[in-house]
C-alpha cells in the first residue's frame, strides 16, 4: 500500500549495503541534508519496582540484573499516593506501608545507585513513582545522583519542582480511565511530560483495538480517550517509550517492554538529552532496531511545513518481520512484508538468526512445581556467532539464582538459567537465547545440556532451515527445550524509503510501527 501520489521502494540488506556504497540508495541521513551526530541505540528500563515500596525482589539483586543486561535503569519506588481512598478489606495498607518503607530507606536507594555507576557501561537514574486516582500515575526521573524524595499532593506544584530540577515526568499506563489512575492530559505540562509511556506489563496503550490488551490487573480495559493516538489527534506532541513496571524486582522482564534510546554516548547527559528530544521509541519485548527520518530529521523531532516528504525506513528485527508500517495522522499509508520475500540462496551470505528457547515442563494441574535449573553450552562447528539477544523474563521470583550468559566468544555461549511455572507473564514459562550466526548450511549447532540432564542436540542450519527441533530432558513430564526455525536475513531486516506529500492545511505526524512473526512490536515517536 502506497500513499496517493507517493513511491516506495524496498531493498534486501544486501541491496541496500551495495546500494549506499555506490551512491544510488541513501542512508539514514538522506544527502544533502546537513550532518547530524552520530547515534547509537541504548536499551533500558524506567519504571520498575522492587521490595522498597510494596513490590517483591531486593534492591541489590535488582542493579545487578540491570547491570547484566541494560545499558540504562530507573528503579522507581512507590513514594505517595495523595488521593488514596479505603477499599475492600484495608487494602489501602498495602500502599501506605510501602510508602513507608521508601522514606525510610531513599538513602540506600540514592547509595545503591552511586555504587553502580559506570558512565560508558551502565547508567543508573534515580527516580520515584506517585499514583493518583483523579490525575493518573507519574513516575520522576532525575538528570543526577543527589535526588531527594520531593512529595506534593498538587501535580502542578511536582511539576514545577520537576522543571527546577531538570526531571522528567512520565505518565504511565495512560489508558486506564480518567478518574481511575489514568492521565488526565488537560494538566500536561510538554516541558517536563515530553514522553508517555504507552507499553508496559500492563499492556499497550497504542490505541483500544491494538494488540495486548488491559488485562493483567484490577482496573477495566483501555479507554480510546487517553490512548497514544487519541492524543496525537488531540495536538500532544509526545514521543513513545516502553518499561516494564514489572513487580518483581526484575528490570528488562520479556514481554513487559523496553526503552530505546537514540544517544550519543552512554551517560545520563546524554539519555536524558535524547529522552527530551523524544528520541527514543518502544519495543515490547525483542530488541528491535529502528531508523526513521523524514526530510533528514529522525523520531521525536519538528520540521516547517514541506509539501514534499521522504521518508526513510530501517528496521532490523530479532525474529521474522512480519510487516513494517508507516502511519501519518494514525492511519497507515504503507506496508512492507519481508516475511513475503522468498529467500535465495545469497541469504546465507547474511547472518541468521536461531532461537533456542526452554522452560516447557509440568503444569500446574500435575501439582509440580519445582523450578528448574538449566545450564547450557551452545557450540558452533564451521560457522561464527557475531551477535546475540536474551530473552529472561521477570518469573518466577529467585532471590538466589540469576539468568546470565557466563561466556561468549565466536564459537559459541555458555548459559545459566532458571524457569518454572510460577510468577510468568501470559502464563509463558520459558525463556531464550537468540543467536546470530555467520554460517552455511553444513554449519553444526550444539546444544548441551548439564543441567537438569545431560543430553545434547545437534543440528545444521540447513536442517533448521527447514524445521525446528526438539530436545527433551527425560519422559513425560520432564522439562523441554527448542532450536526454532531460523530466520534469514531478508526476513529479519528490511530497508525503504517513500514519499508523500502535504495538504498544508494542518500539523501531519508520522510514526513507525512494526509487526514481528512472534507476536513482538515496536513503535517510533512521531515525526
Amino acid at each position: 500500500m502506497t500513499p496517493h501520489g507517493g513511491e516506495t521502494h524496498a531493498y534486501t540488506r544486501r541491496e541496500w549495503l551495495q546500494g549506499v556504497a555506490a551512491g544510488t540508495v541513501r542512508a539514514s541521513v538522506p544527502q544533502g541534508t546537513g550532518e547530524r551526530p552520530s547515534y547509537r541505540t541504548y536499551w533500558g528500563d524506567l519504571h520498575n519496582h522492587n521490595h522498597i515500596g510494596y513490590a517483591q525482589g531486593s534492591l541489590r539483586r535488582t542493579y545487578e540484573i540491570a547491570r547484566e543486561h541494560l545499558d540504562f535503569f530507573a528503579f522507581t519506588p512507590h513514594a505517595h499516593w495523595h488521593d488514596i481512598g479505603r477499599y475492600e478489606d484495608a487494602i489501602e495498607n498495602k500502599w501506605i506501608n510501602g510508602f513507608a518503607v521508601t522514606r525510610a530507606r531513599w538513602s540506600e536507594v540514592v547509595r545503591l545507585a552511586r555504587e553502580f555507576d559506570a558512565p560508558g557501561r551502565f547508567v543508573p537514574i534515580l527516580g520515584y513513582e506517585c499514583h493518583s486516582a483523579s490525575l493518573g500515575d507519574y513516575h520522576i526521573l532525575f538528570p543526577d545522583l543527589d535526588a531527594e524524595l520531593a512529595i506534593f499532593d498538587d501535580l502542578k506544584q511536582w511539576q514545577e519542582f520537576a522543571l527546577r530540577r531538570g526531571c522528567l515526568l512520565i505518565p504511565h499506563h495512560p489508558a486506564c480511565r480518567q478518574g481511575h489512575r489514568g492521565a488526565n492530559f488537560a494538566f500536561r505540562d510538554p516541558r517536563v511530560s515530553p514522553l508517555l509511556e504507552i507499553y508496559s506489563e500492563w499492556g499497550n496503550a497504542e490505541h483500544d483495538r491494538g494488540p495486548f490488551a488491559y488485562v493483567r490487573h484490577t482496573e477495566p480495559g483501555r479507554w480510546r480517550r487517553n490512548t497514544w493516538q487519541y492524543l496525537l489527534a488531540q495536538g500532544h506532541r509526545v514521543g513513545a517509550i516502553a518499561s516494564t513496571d514489572d513487580h518483581l524486582g526484575y528490570p528488562g522482564a520479556y514481554r513487559e517492554g523496553l526503552a530505546a534510546v537514540k544517544a550519543t554516548e552512554l551517560t545520563r547527559e546524554a539519555i536524558f538529552e535524547a529522552l527530551g528530544a523524544r528520541r527514543c521509541y518502544a519495543v515490547t519485548g525483542d530488541r528491535i532496531e529502528l531508523e526513521f527520518t523524514l526530510n533528514g530529521r529522525t523520531m521525536g523531532q519538528e520540521l516547517p511545513y514541506m509539501r514534499r516528504r521522504q521518508l526513510w525506513v530501517e528496521v532490523s528485527g530479532w525474529d521474522q518481520v512480519d510487516r513494517v508500517e508507516v502511519l501519518k495522522n494514525n492511519r497507515v499509508i504503507h506496508r512492507d512484508f519481508p516475511v513475503d520475500r522468498v529467500p535465495a540462496a545469497r541469504s546465507w551470505g547474511e547472518p541468521v538468526l536461531v532461537r533456542f528457547e526452554y522452560g516447557w515442563g509440568p503444569w500446574p494441574a500435575l501439582g509440580i512445581t519445582r523450578v528448574c535449573d538449566w545450564d547450557a553450552q551452545i557450540r558452533l562447528e564451521g560457522g561464527e556467532l557475531v551477535g546475540f539477544q536474551t530473552c529472561f523474563q521477570s518469573g518466577p521470583l529467585e532471590e538466589g539464582r540469576r539468568d546470565r550468559v557466563l561466556e561468549a566468544s565466536r564459537e559459541g555461549l555458555h548459559l545459566r538459567s532458571f524457569t518454572a511455572l510460577r510468577e510468568r507473564i501470559d502464563d509463558i514459562s520459558t525463556k531464550a537465547v537468540v543467536l546470530k550466526i555467520r554460517g552455511r548450511p553444513e554449519t553444526r549447532l550444539t546444544v548441551s545440556l548439564e543441567a537438569p540432564a545431560r543430553v545434547s542436540l545437534t543440528q545444521t542450519l540447513g536442517q533448521l532451515a527447514e524445521s525446528s527441533e526438539m530436545l527433551f530432558t527425560g519422559d513425560f513430564p520432564k522439562e523441554s527445550a527448542m532450536l526454532h526455525r531460523l530466520v534469514f536475513a531478508d526476513h529479519y531486516r528490511t530497508a525503504f524509503s517513500l514519499t508523500d506529500e502535504g495538504a498544508g492545511d494542518t500539523a501531519d505526524w508520522y510514526y513507525l510501527r512494526v509487526f514481528q512473526a512472534n507476536g513482538q512490536m515496536a513503535w517510533s515517536s512521531p515525526i
